[in-house]
């Protein structure tokens, strides 16, 4: 510890020692006036300018702030960067004084907003609309933020301005390169020595870490484009590409590359860019080869991401579950290797962005837990830059729990409501709230990738969502101005779930059908909540529900030609049907075989029936005599490995009675049908046996067994 942080230290010890134990420790930010000072360095004054010209926009009464001049009665705000000091601010707050000291001029933005929001509370002669509620008590303390790089990744922390306002790091300004991205940087440059020796062959989807042109490049691309970290300090991902291809040339080989393993190469890479850049920070991810550590120390500003994919979602994390504890162990080896252990974390349902899912309760208790084992930084992996109900509410509490995860969750989403959502901060927090409790309560993990009936059957409350959605949809035309504007937004997000759950329950409560007779007959107020959710187009960034072939463009026109006032007849309706094959988990239950709706043809989880082993059914064909057309629909997805079955087999009695074999199809098509005439005269069972593809996991998925006439 430096001779000044030893000052330091004791100087916060005996403040603290003198103030803590006052009865009157609360001290008023309010006073007849504010005069702005600062320490006399470059970086303090344009702090201090900084917040004299935030002071002056938030007021009309200008009058009341002044700069570097002190009048009677006025208080007294002293600015101050200190890069030297060993904790992140510090606050000494006296009656006449306030004094902030900062460590980091990147946090300045944030702690002046914090502060002219938490003035706002208590002089109304400041105004601060636009300005998140504050999470800073302004009384005499120090405090650490609880991680060091803090991004939660959701839209509203992705808009300009924002991240800086809210305290946040940023993939799009605080990364020179992110992710796999070092073959775009690299895609101009006409040298194959930067790529690795596969084979005795320079193969260019992966690269050669120990080449010195490689090294050359990059490094001049660092000082054209982000400089040497004197005007600030930039962090950049190097990564393998996305493959498990490695090196093995002379150089890469000599210092430890094997097949495998590519950790020795990529560490020496970085640990050079480390040494030529030492202002700015170097990454690279325990992922793929890179998976084991280096043997040797890296330098200070270096580090490495490890992903959370594997742990459970909605749960407190405890070392005596597994999967936890073998991350602890690769999170401890990694220590052992450089100082700046990030993680990639998760925090949405990729799958459905739109649905809300509780995710700030467990939150608090998993950041708690990184907190605990060492990690530094947090990249909260949420919706990105596409919209996500309740987004911008997890954006701020997020933010908060990554600064300080003992921050209260009810009161930060009470704080945000109503202050963003003032005629309607009770509908809001009390629905919010209710769905973090629901879920809490349930104590389950839930799923990254989940369709709609794994979330009713997880955290959603199918009633009290509508009863919710109803509510807003009443309260929008009582609201005004901005409100109105994101309340709208937020109802026409939200309409997707209300048709989400229509689907799902088909003819039950809630459902979008009605099944008269052999035929199920769609709802034609379906129409009236699709148009709704067709209000989309009006919102740049509402455009998908999920992260891939998700656009809400499709859905709807999906909805609109394929089943809105649409009538599905099937013989087989309230008929018996058994599964005599394995199940796969979650396809325990058969509706998707006989409710009467189409699968829809993008999306898996969208009325198919799933099965991973060769599907093998019976079903009821009593009272169902004579000539009658057999139609089958399967999923053709190449990516997800659901293909159309190989063969059929339909028996009656252990006797084969129709085949479909090798059937050819168009191998474009999202979606194939196959059709079969039958004679059922006095045949009351069908057996059918679907044989998969001889192809690596492949899946059939079913949405519809329909008998007609």
């Amino acid at each position: 510890m430096s001779h000044f942080n030893k000052i330091l230290c004791l100087y916060l010890i005996l403040l603290m020692a003198s103030t803590s134990c006052s009865p009157k420790s609360h001290i008023a930010l309010k006073a007849e006036g504010y005069s702005i000072s600062s320490k006399g360095d470059v970086e303090s004054k344009i702090l201090a300018e900084m917040a004299f010209s935030f002071f002056k926009e938030h007021t009309d009464q200008k009058h009341i702030v002044t700069k570097d001049t002190l009048v009677n009665d006025f208080k007294k705000i002293y600015f101050e960067i200190n890069p030297n000091s060993s904790i992140d601010y510090c606050i000494h707050h006296t009656k006449k004084e306030l004094s902030i000291i900062i460590k980091d001029k990147e946090i300045s933005l944030h702690i002046v907003n914090q502060l002219l929001e938490a003035l706002s509370k208590e002089d109304n002669r400041f105004k601060s609309k636009n300005l998140p509620p504050s999470s800073i008590k302004f009384q005499t303390n120090c405090s650490d933020f609880d991680f060091s790089y803090r991004d939660p990744h959701f839209a509203n922390n992705l808009i300009p301005g924002n991240s800086e306002v809210l305290g946040n790091n940023n993939v799009d300004l605080d990364w020179g390169i992110w992710g796999h991205n070092l073959a775009k940087v690299m895609r101009d440059v006409n040298d194959s020595n930067i790529y690795a020796l596969v084979n005795n062959v320079r193969n260019k989807n992966q690269f050669s870490f120990t080449s010195e042109k490689l090294f050359e490049h990059l490094s001049e691309y660092i000082l054209d484009n982000f400089g040497n970290g004197d005007e600030k300090s930039y962090h950049f991902m190097i990564m393998p590409q996305d493959n498990n291809l490695v090196c093995i040339c002379e150089e890469c080989t000599k210092i430890g590359n094997t097949v495998n393993n590519a950790t020795p190469a990529v560490s020496y890479f970085i640990q050079k860019l480390a040494n030529k850049f030492p202002k700015h920070q170097f990454f690279t991810s325990s992922y793929i080869t890179t998976s084991q550590p280096p043997k040797e120390k890296l330098n200070e500003n270096t580090g490495v991401f490890l992903s959370t994919i594997m742990l459970r979602k909605g749960v407190e994390l405890k070392m005596s579950q597994p999967k936890t504890a073998s991350f602890v162990k690769e999170l401890e080896a990694w220590k052992e290797i450089t100082p700046n252990i990030y993680i990639w974390d998760y925090s949405a349902n990729f799958d459905d962005y739109l649905t809300p899912v509780p995710i700030l309760y467990s939150l608090q208790k998993q950041l708690k837990f990184y907190k605990e084992h060492g990690v530094k930084g947090v990249f909260l992996n949420g919706s990105g830059y596409d919209y996500t109900s309740f987004g911008d509410l997890k954006a701020f509490v997020a933010s908060a729990l990554l600064k300080n995860t003992e921050e209260n969750v009810d009161e930060l989403c009470a704080d945000f409501f109503k202050k963003y959502y003032p005629q309607n901060q009770q509908l809001l927090t009390d629905y919010y709230l209710s769905l973090e409790k629901h879920f809490a309560a349930k104590n389950r993990t839930y799923n990254l990738y989940a369709g709609i009936d794994e979330i009713l059957a997880t955290y959603l409350d199918s009633d009290a969502f509508i009863k919710f959605y109803d509510e807003l949809g009443k309260a929008i035309p009582k609201t005004t101005k901005e409100e109105k504007e994101k309340l709208s937004k937020l109802y026409t997000a939200l309409s997707f779930t209300r048709l989400q759950i229509a689907y799902a329950k088909v003819s039950s409560t809630h459902g979008c059908a009605n099944l008269e007779g052999n035929k199920m007959v769609v709802k034609h107020e379906m129409n009236q909540i699709l148009n709704r959710l067709a209000e989309i187009y009006k919102y740049p960034n509402l455009k998908s529900y999920k992260e891939d072939n998700g656009e809400l463009g499709r859905y709807i026109n999906i909805w609109r030609y394929t089943l809105l006032n649409k009538r599905f007849e099937n013989l087989l309706f309230n008929k018996s049907i058994k599964i005599l094959s394995d199940t796969d988990e979650g396809f325990e239950k058969l509706k998707y075989l006989n409710d009467g709706l189409p699968g829809f043809s993008n999306d898996y989880h969208q009325g198919w029936y799933i099965s991973s082993a060769d599907l093998k059914i019976q079903l009821s064909t009593e009272k169902l005599d004579g000539q009658k057309k057999l139609n089958l629909r399967f999923l053709n997805n190449n990516r997800h490995g659901f293909y159309p079955p190989e063969k059929i087999e339909i028996y009656s009695d252990h006797k084969l009675i129709g085949t479909i074999d090798s059937p050819e199809y168009d191998t474009s098509l999202e979606a194939i049908e196959f059709n079969i005439n039958l004679d059922l005269t006095d045949i009351d069972n069908l057996k059918i046996v679907f044989k998969r593809r001889p192809l690596i996991k492949s899946k059939i998925a079913i949405d519809e067994i329909r008998l007609l006439n």
